[in-house]
């Protein structure tokens, strides 16, 4: 039987490949997970999500940043749950039992965002991804990847798995 790591090593393998296209496509494509803050695209790359799960009962941590909304039992293990609304300074309009949390991992780390809704997967062509607006406050600048012609943001999950903002050790 495979361990956790290696499980997630074979998907990171098998979610990375190359998909091949037509001759004329000219740039690389990935996988992404779109997903939605109150009106916005935003996406991840596909072979950092792990999981998708229903928001349920967070329990609150005292004296962590406040974007930091508690963690919640994800088998077994302590799953801390980051709000991105609160950490790109974006309007907050309370939680309900829609939102869903984006289990991210990278094989060593792990944590989960809250999101309003998954939109879905698609691939795109990272040709067409142009670097993040310069006027971002330097906090939402150092998690984008990128921005594609029809808004959608590309995140870094592999910058905010291994941050020294997000990353909390107490």
């Amino acid at each position: 039987m495979k361990n956790n790591n290696e499980i997630l090593v074979e998907r990171a393998k098998t979610n990375a490949k190359k998909i091949t296209g037509s001759p004329e496509e000219s740039g690389e494509t990935i996988s992404v997970v779109e997903f939605t803050l109150l009106s916005e695209k935003y996406a991840f790359e596909k072979c950092y999500v792990s999981e998708v799960l229903f928001l349920r009962e967070i329990t609150q941590i005292p004296g962590v940043p406040s974007f930091v909304m508690g963690v919640v039992d994800f088998r077994s293990k302590i799953l801390s749950v980051i709000n991105l609304k609160l950490l790109f300074n974006l309007r907050e309009r309370g939680l309900s039992e829609l939102n869903q949390v984006i289990v991210l991992s990278n094989g060593k780390q792990y944590f989960g965002v809250v999101v309003d809704s998954i939109s879905g997967i698609r691939e795109i062509d990272l040709s067409t991804v142009s670097q993040p607006l310069i006027n971002l406050e330097s906090r939402e600048t150092e998690f984008i990847s990128g921005i594609l012609p029809d808004g959608l943001i590309l995140l870094n999950a592999q910058k905010m798995l291994t941050s020294s903002i997000l990353i909390i050790k107490q």
